[in-house]
């Protein structure tokens, strides 16, 4: 073999060694975004995630618990005839203005429940609102809470509640339906006399229901 010959063998061999060094490193430099490739995929993965988040059905919106007055703030037969709750007279709240009315109907405080009415909504003759109470023995009252409706000085709310009232011979009977109260604001009120919260409105209707499920779930704003 020429000494020429060899040479370019030589250089053959040479020349492919290197092209196989060359060829690796460009292999590597293809592959090497793979795992980037496996990394971009996981916000995929995450946002197919978002729609079955989003599909959870809503929490049901809470309604106003029922609160019933206890059986101690009702009119009860007793040994030596009946016994009356203690007396109440809070205008704290439009509830408390309605359980301190009906408190003053079973303690047959007359005078008082008259003066828990504005005088615009009250019945005009004194004596045709207590005689419509005079075959009542005792109320009782179920409410939900209510939140104001705020005017220009003026507070309203729009109370549900519902009754159950039993008559001297026992007879029990159960109305539902909302009373309009009102407040006129106290900081704007500069002279006397002042003029605590009060029932504007009353409107009961007879209801089938028993008496916590005779509660509207709502009024109607004032």
């Amino acid at each position: 073999m020429s000494i020429d010959r060899m040479k370019s063998l030589r250089l053959a061999v040479l020349a492919s060694a290197l092209g196989l060094s060359v060829a690796l490193p460009q292999a590597y430099a293809q592959e090497a975004p793979k795992p980037a490739a496996k990394e971009a995929q996981k916000p995929a993965a995450k946002e197919n995630a978002e729609p079955t988040a989003q599909k959870k059905p809503e929490a049901a919106e809470t309604k106003a618990p029922v609160e019933e007055t206890k059986p101690s703030e009702q009119t009860q037969d007793a040994a030596n005839g009946v016994t009356v709750p203690e007396y109440r007279d809070d205008r704290s709240s439009p509830q408390a203005l309605i359980e301190s009315y009906y408190n003053a109907i079973n303690r047959k405080e007359y005078t008082r429940a008259y003066g828990y009415y504005s005088e615009e909504g009250r019945e005009p003759d004194f004596k045709t609102f207590v005689k419509g109470y005079e075959n009542t023995k005792s109320v009782k009252v179920a409410l939900r809470k209510t939140e104001p409706d705020p005017g220009a000085g003026q507070i309203y709310w729009s109370q549900p509640l519902a009754i159950e009232a039993e008559s001297n011979d026992g007879k029990k009977e159960v109305f539902g339906g909302c009373y309009t109260i009102h407040l006129t604001n106290p900081a704007m009120q500069e002279e006397p006399p002042f003029k605590p919260i009060e029932i504007m409105t009353g409107s009961l209707s007879k209801s089938e229901l028993e008496l916590e499920k005779s509660v509207p779930e709502a009024c109607e704003a004032p």
